[in-house]
C-alpha cells in the first residue's frame, strides 16, 4: 500500500513545483500489450505473458490546476499457463479484450515524459485456448481447441499505470511504454498486469 501511495503522490508533488506545461490536444494511439496475471494459482514458473493489440483516443485537460491526459481505448488482458509432468504438456492461453477509461498525470523529465495514473476497464469479450500434448498408453496426443468466453466471464478491472513517452521532435508523434498494475481480483483469483508498447499522434 505504501508503494501505491508513493506512485500517486510523487508526481503530484513534482508537478506542483513546475510551470504549467503545454498539454496535447486530441490524439490517437495504437499498440501491443504483453499481459499476464498474478494470484495464488498463478505461479511465476508456470504463468507467462500473452499478447494482443490495442488502440484508442486521448485528450489533454486541466483538472483543478492539475494537468491530465485522459483517454478511452480497447486494450488486451490475459495470461498464458503451461505445465509439464512426466512428458505430458498442457497449456492454456487466455486472451481478453477490455474497454478502458484512463487518466494520467504527465511530468516532463528531459527529453521524455513520465506519467502515473489510474484506469478502469469493462470486460467485452475473450477466448481461451486449451491444449494437450504427450503420450498416453502408447498413443501420441497433440490436441488443442479454442472457445469463446461468456460475456460475464470476467468483471470490472481497475488499477494503476506508470509510463514513459518520448516525443519525436515537433511532429506530434511519440512512442512509449506503459506498465499496468491491476488491483481488482477477478473470478479466477487473478489480478492483471503487463506492459503496453504504443505509438501515438496528437493533433
Amino acid at each position: 500500500m505504501k508503494k501505491v501511495l508513493l506512485m500517486i503522490t510523487l508526481p503530484v508533488c513534482l508537478v506542483m513545483g513546475q510551470d504549467q506545461p503545454e498539454l496535447p490536444g486530441w490524439g490517437v494511439y495504437v499498440g501491443y500489450g504483453q499481459m499476464s496475471a498474478t494470484g495464488d494459482d498463478f505461479g511465476s514458473d508456470s504463468t507467462t505473458t500473452t499478447g494482443g493489440p490495442g488502440f484508442g483516443v486521448s485528450k489533454g485537460v486541466w483538472l483543478g490546476g492539475m494537468p491530465l491526459q485522459v483517454g478511452v481505448g480497447l486494450h488486451p488482458r490475459g495470461w498464458k499457463w503451461e505445465s509439464e509432468s512426466d512428458g505430458f504438456t498442457s497449456h492454456q492461453d487466455w486472451k481478453l479484450q477490455y474497454l478502458d477509461l484512463w487518466a494520467q498525470m504527465p511530468y516532463p523529465l528531459g527529453p521524455v515524459f513520465l506519467g502515473v495514473g489510474v484506469n478502469v476497464g469493462m470486460y467485452l469479450s475473450g477466448t481461451a485456448e486449451v491444449g494437450m500434448k504427450g503420450e498416453i498408453l502408447g498413443y501420441e496426443l497433440d490436441e488443442s481447441f479454442t472457445q469463446d468466453l461468456d460475456s460475464d466471464a470476467f468483471g470490472l478491472d481497475y488499477g494503476l499505470n506508470l509510463g514513459v513517452a518520448y516525443p519525436i521532435g515537433d511532429t506530434g508523434a511519440q512512442v512509449g511504454v506503459l506498465y499496468v498494475l491491476g488491483l481488482a481480483e477477478q473470478t479466477v483469483g487473478a489480478k492483471f498486469n503487463g506492459l503496453f508498447f504504443n505509438a501515438g499522434y496528437s493533433f
